[in-house]
């Protein structure tokens, strides 16, 4: 089982794992003390890390596993990514898109990672930049999406919008989205974006609730360097990954670029099954 962007697990050693849980979702802390005591009896070097911690107390390790939803992996990479360290996610959470396998499913997941079974894909990130008046405030790396969107007011924002220097449009809208094939399926799904293949490289620009301005969503190649400028009366609000990055003012501009860092996961099922599991994940579930 490989893709175009894969080596396989057999090329790594691991031997020391930290397994992340979400201190926000009670029972993924039992479950994660289980996979500990379960790896350390298989001669692993196992760590126990919440979330919240910072990278450097979850660190170095050969894997990542992490207990919780998308947002865990989320979190997980931006950790993870500038060390290459692999991740494998257990679903505990609502959706999953980018889990690997269930709670139920955990130990004979983990007995094929051990033994050198599955593969290790890429994907593709965004490097997010923030500029005022020339000057960098904030930079972050996204596996999901930047959001350029307007603050607590309801009030829409106007962002004229750059591509590799030339002026693409002048959005005028709540927000404008700009996605990895990978942040495909999360927030630009839900205002109608394409859906794309995880393995792709592209960035996907998709305006929330656009107003008299450009409505269509747009691919875009993977090298593309995209730069919005942001004119509007009262602060918006800069989210990377769905989390706040900083407040925008009038004249700020947000850059945005394929990241030199990549997410890795540890894979054990064929890439096909996106395909297979998509519309699965994509229903909506009766939480009550």
């Amino acid at each position: 089982m490989q893709n175009n962007h894969n080596a396989t697990a057999q090329e790594m050693s691991i031997r020391a794992i930290t397994v992340i849980y979400n201190p926000r979702v009670s029972a993924t802390l039992p479950v994660a003390e289980t996979i500990v005591a379960w790896l350390e009896k298989q001669g692993c070097r196992a760590r126990l890390c919440s979330r919240d911690q910072d990278a450097t107390a979850c660190l170095p390790a050969d894997l990542f596993i992490t207990l919780g939803g998308d947002g865990s992996i989320l979190r997980a990479a931006q950790q993870t990514a500038p060390t290459g360290t692999p991740i494998l996610g257990i679903n505990m959470g609502r959706v999953g898109f980018l889990t690997e396998t269930s709670p139920e499913e955990w130990q004979p997941t983990l007995e094929r990672a051990l033994a050198g079974e599955g593969w290790i894909e890429t994907r593709m990130m965004l490097c997010v930049t923030l500029l005022r008046q020339g000057q960098r405030i904030a930079q972050e790396h996204a596996l999901n999406d930047a959001v350029v969107s307007r603050g607590a007011l309801a009030r829409t924002v106007r962002l004229k919008t750059f591509v590799d220097g030339a002026e693409l449009t002048r959005y005028v809208a709540d927000g404008l989205i700009l996605a990895t094939p990978t942040g495909s399926t999360a927030y630009a799904y839900a205002i109608g974006g394409p859906i794309l293949p995880p393995w792709l490289d592209n960035i996907l620009l998709v305006p929330a609730a656009p107003h008299l301005s450009l409505e269509r969503p747009l691919v875009l190649g993977a090298d593309a360097v995209i730069e919005v400028e942001v004119h509007t009366d009262i602060p918006g609000m800069l989210t990377v990954d769905g989390r706040m990055e900083g407040e925008l003012h009038n004249g700020d501009v947000v850059r945005i670029e394929r990241s030199p860092l990549q997410a890795r996961f540890l894979r054990l099922r064929d890439r096909c099954d996106f395909y297979c599991t998509l519309v699965a994940r994509l229903t909506p579930r009766n939480e009550g």
